[in-house]
């Protein structure tokens, strides 16, 4: 019976396609057509969060006498807006003053009664890759069809930003901090072999670094990177194990370049992973295939082994046993044969391997 392992794809070249698409409950408009050509930084749709609207009565502060309605006391104009703590209305000559609660527009006034509508930043939503706007999504954003190198880790904070690729210093990300400000890692994506700690989060918020792409860290530091303003990623999991050597050195190919680092947090209803995307210039009508995820395992294929004492080693699928191998635990699992890069042969249960993808 065919075994389908899970899949982090590590392609160098590969075609993907991707949705961008504006949060939930965001009202928007796409600026972009189906068929046409996109940069990295271009705005592809824009739009805004749906706004809270807050009731005001007035009648503690402004007695109304019969026949007087609030909107002849109002100090600034139906759907002005206004900031926080502005006076909106008053008797002349009366100290007691209505204010906002909130930055915001009146958009009722009637009785005693105002209702303000706070206001929301614009939301502005960058394609995020060079490529081609295969679908619209009217009022969402756009499916982008793209060519470039793609590395999926296990976890992330939840945030998205791009920018340049660069390694960490030979000393590591922590000791940046020693040496005091240093605007070469400021806006940049680091990638480091090492795992994240405490430190590491507040060098990455001294130095401006937008983004980091690590191997691991300490469980107990969760709700601080997510907390944390820059984007996340963790390519082997949670404790303290380093960074793959296939993956660094992947990543380090392309140092110097733009990237998108989509750092999201995976969750058990959904098959999406963290990713960090970098285009690649295709020769005039080449395309890189799609990845392949329904790939079964068989000798001979590149796997991630997940789980200590090989926890981030790559290795090569040897032989597939019909028949239950017995550990050392005691448990009788179904196992794969493989060898490591350094030569040794393992036999490792099937559900603790990755397939790398195709």
């Amino acid at each position: 019976m065919p075994y389908y392992p899970a899949q982090r794809h590590l392609l160098e070249a590969t075609t993907i396609r991707r949705e961008r698409l504006l949060p939930a409950f965001t009202t928007g408009k796409v600026n972009v057509a189906q068929g046409v050509n996109v940069n990295i930084r271009d705005i592809v749709a824009r739009g805004s969060v749906a706004s809270a609207y807050h009731l005001i009565d007035t009648s503690q502060v402004i007695r109304l006498k019969k026949n007087e309605d609030i909107s002849d006391f109002l100090l600034v104009e139906l759907n002005a807006i206004v900031e926080a703590d502005t006076p909106l209305a008053a008797r002349p000559k009366q100290r007691k003053q209505v204010v906002a609660p909130v930055r915001g527009k009146i958009v009722y006034a009637r009785g005693s009664q105002i209702i303000m509508q706070e206001t929301s930043e614009e939301i502005q939503l960058e394609a995020g890759v060079d490529g081609r706007v295969i679908a619209t999504h009217s009022g969402r954003g756009v499916t982008l069809e793209t060519y470039g190198t793609l590395v999926q880790g296990v976890w992330g904070n939840g945030n998205l930003v791009i920018g340049s690729l660069k390694a960490e210093p030979d000393d590591g990300l922590d000791n940046i901090y020693s040496g005091g400000l240093d605007v070469g890692y400021r806006g940049v994506i680091v990638i480091t072999r090492r795992a994240l700690k405490e430190t590491s989060l507040v060098v990455m918020a001294d130095q401006g670094i937008i983004g980091v792409i690590a191997p691991s860290m300490d469980a107990a530091l969760i709700p601080q990177a997510k907390e944390h303003p820059s984007a996340i990623m963790l390519t082997e999991g949670f404790g303290d194990i380093p960074m793959s050597a296939i993956v660094f050195n992947m990543l380090s190919k392309f140092a110097s370049r733009q990237a998108t680092l989509d750092a999201y947090t995976p969750n058990r209803w959904e098959t999406r992973r963290p990713e960090a995307f970098v285009n690649s210039s295709a020769r005039a009508g080449e395309k890189a295939s799609e990845p392949q995820i329904s790939l079964t395992l068989k000798a001979g294929m590149s796997v991630r082994l997940t789980r200590p004492p090989y926890a981030g080693r790559v290795a090569t699928v040897l032989n597939l046993p019909k028949t239950p191998t017995l550990l050392d635990n005691g448990l009788r699992v179904l196992c794969a044969q493989v060898e490591l890069s350094s030569g040794e042969r393992a036999m490792i249960p099937l559900a603790n391997l990755e397939s790398l993808g195709a």
